[in-house]
């Protein structure tokens, strides 16, 4: 009995000596080496990544860090990045950073035009200090002629330099005529996130808000304009979103608060990850106090408590702007004017090395959750349609904002009942150049480096 007892164990031992033996233990990597890094990537990609199923089983870990992040990612996804804060050159490239204005290539139908328009120049830039302003029509870049053939290699270059020339001109008897340049110097630029204004028109009283984006602390911010509002009473609010290409989903949150002054514990909006994130429902008190930048129960002090708003879109309204749309919907008749949204119906938190001892400097924005209401509905991966189409380009020259000559501004006002003033007015169209085509937007770009971010 004892040598039959003997026996077995030694078998239990040698199996478990062998299944020891086989097995590999985790694969150590020089700190600093790009097989270091991307292992960093690859085990963080599969906890978070939204598509996570589909990362792949092998993997060539000796790549550049940026290439190897880049081949993980999911057909579908569109916006995940990652940058190396110590190292500027991996950082996306922008028109807003670089000189603080943003345009559009367009060509006429016949594509015998092309050219140049001035969308938004950032108050206190290298661009609005060159005399630069919205409007403006732009016939060469760097002494080139703007074609249909170089219009994206342009932009490019006016990316990767830290300076570069404009040449604008007039448009007169559908041709352009060159009246002067404007030579951009890289630097430092002060924005004007939001513009407030209040048109009275018809007996109606009708507050207009520009937000450029949902920048941290906006919301704050909206605060005094929604007290100047509140003060007016307001008949209707018109929301311009059209350039927002989006933010932080807090500050999207505390500016649907304003509006509606729905309670704290109001759902607002859900997040739907892998298996490892689940869902989860959020309030729009929790969402807008994510932040830390401000009290909830200020938002309900100051809010409008408005069943109805009007918003403003274009192909460049995006991420956190798409949240404030959709998000309100269960609670406030969003009223859409303008251009079909970019689409960004997913989410990210930032994913860097947390360590004391630091080893990793490369920080990730993978796409973590699917977005949806209250109500559940998302899926907006192609835009938001928006309920009246109303194009800026349909009237040129592009107006300052707020004008009531604007297109988009004066369909919002026309739903309002402010039409009949608007009328003798009358918008100052160009019909020479009808049916305009956009080329490039860099704007657009922008939309595509804005991830809506939350707090994790």
């Amino acid at each position: 009995m004892k040598r039959v007892y003997y026996i077995l164990n030694l078998i239990v031992f040698l199996f478990v000596a062998q299944f020891l033996g086989c097995k590999k233990d985790p694969p150590s990597y020089p700190v600093g080496s790009n097989a270091y890094v991307n292992n960093w990537i690859l085990d963080s990609l599969r906890r978070y990544y939204l598509w996570n199923e589909s990362l792949p089983k092998k993997v060539n870990k000796d790549q550049d860090p940026q290439l190897f992040f880049k081949s993980l990612l999911h057909a579908n996804d569109r916006f995940s990045y990652m940058v190396n804060p110590e190292d500027p050159g991996s950082f996306p490239k922008s028109n807003r950073n670089q000189f603080g204005f943003d345009y559009s290539t367009v060509s006429s139908a016949d594509g015998k035009l092309v050219f140049g328009v001035v969308k938004y120049v950032y108050s206190d830039s290298p661009a609005s200090r060159n005399g630069l302003k919205r409007g403006d029509y732009i016939s060469k870049i760097n002494g080139q002629q703007l074609t249909a053939a170089n219009a994206v290699v342009l932009q490019n270059e006016l990316l990767i330099g830290d300076k570069g020339q404009l040449t604008l001109a007039a448009l007169e008897n559908n041709s352009l005529k060159d009246i002067r340049t404007v030579d951009l110097n890289m630097g430092m630029l002060v924005e004007q996130p939001i513009l407030r204004e209040t048109f009275h028109l018809n007996a109606k009283t009708i507050a207009y808000l520009y937000i450029n984006d949902f920048s941290r602390g906006i919301a704050q911010s909206a605060m005094s304009d929604f007290t100047v509002f509140k003060n007016e009473n307001v008949d209707a609010l018109i929301v311009d979103l059209r350039y927002n290409p989006g933010g932080q989903v807090a500050e999207a949150a505390g500016i649907a608060g304003l509006i509606s002054g729905l309670p704290f514990d109001t759902p607002f909006i859900i997040y739907t990850g892998n298996k490892n994130g689940g869902r989860k429902t959020e309030s729009i008190g929790q969402s807008a106090s994510g932040d830390r930048t401000l009290q909830y129960q200020q938002v309900l002090e100051t809010g409008l408590k408005l069943k109805e708003v009007y918003i403003l879109t274009s192909a460049t309204t995006a991420s956190a702007a798409e949240i404030l749309i959709n998000n309100l919907k269960p609670y406030v008749n969003v009223i859409t004017v303008g251009e079909t949204t970019r689409g960004k119906d997913q989410a990210s938190f930032v994913i860097k090395d947390m360590r004391p001892s630091k080893t990793i400097s490369w920080e990730m924005h993978p796409i973590i959750y699917k977005l949806s209401n209250a109500l559940g509905a998302g899926d907006y991966a192609a835009g938001i349609v928006p309920q009246y189409h109303a194009n800026e380009f349909e009237s040129l020259p592009l107006k300052a904002l707020p004008s009531l000559d604007d297109p988009l501004i004066q369909h919002a006002i026309g739903l309002i009942g402010g039409s009949k003033s608007l009328d003798k007015r009358g918008a100052s169209k160009q019909s020479s150049v009808s049916s305009l085509r956009i080329l490039t937007d860099s704007k657009r770009e922008q939309t595509n480096q804005n991830i809506l971010h939350i707090n994790n």
